[in-house]
């Protein structure tokens, strides 16, 4: 697997044995999604796996990506991915699962990519929620969400609304924007 466009352009990535990477394809669309908000960004890569979403911003101008992957093999992979693009300087990476990962970020996020485990339905209610009780979400700030297209997520969480939705095969990608309340 490679990256797609920017600075790490054609650099490869290792996949860890045993996940589901996003494809290509489905990475180009996220990412012509959402390049408005990437010049300069903090992203939070959530369920980091390979790191490729965090790894394909950072390439296409985020200044900084806070990467959590809780699985110690993953983790290995993901730092030797991190290496190879020589992207050190602007990376954070915790080796945790997302509530810890989300109880140690320091920054406010502009972008949060949530990619976890297709079976853990659940984990997406529970990072929504911890995202905003944290307060790490700025007005305007998005988060992205892929998941299986037969398990639609909701149109809002909290302060989230749901503002863009694609089906790329079997996968959908959800772009949520969070709105202060007053």
């Amino acid at each position: 697997m490679k990256i797609t466009s920017g600075e790490f352009k054609y650099r490869n990535i290792e996949v860890p044995k045993g996940i589901r990477p996003t494809t290509e394809k489905v990475r180009e669309a996220v990412f012509s999604m959402i390049r408005d908000w990437l010049p300069e960004a903090c992203v939070c890569d959530l369920f980091a796996g390979s790191g490729a979403m965090g790894l394909e911003a950072i390439s296409r101008g985020a200044a900084k990506c806070w990467f959590s992957e809780s699985s110690r093999q993953n983790f290995r992979v993901l730092l030797g991915n991190i290496e190879n693009c020589r992207a050190g300087d602007r990376s954070v990476v915790l080796n945790s699962d997302f509530r810890s990962a989300i109880s140690r970020i320091t920054d406010r996020l502009d972008i949060v990519i949530m990619d976890p485990p297709y079976d853990q339905t659940d984990y997406y209610d529970e990072a929504f929620a911890l995202l905003q009780e944290r307060e790490l979400l700025d007005e305007g700030s998005i988060v992205v969400a892929e998941h299986l297209y037969d398990n639609p997520l909701s149109q809002t969480y909290g302060n989230l609304t749901r503002i863009k939705e694609k089906k790329y095969g079997s996968i959908g990608v959800d772009v949520y924007i969070f709105e202060q309340s007053y």
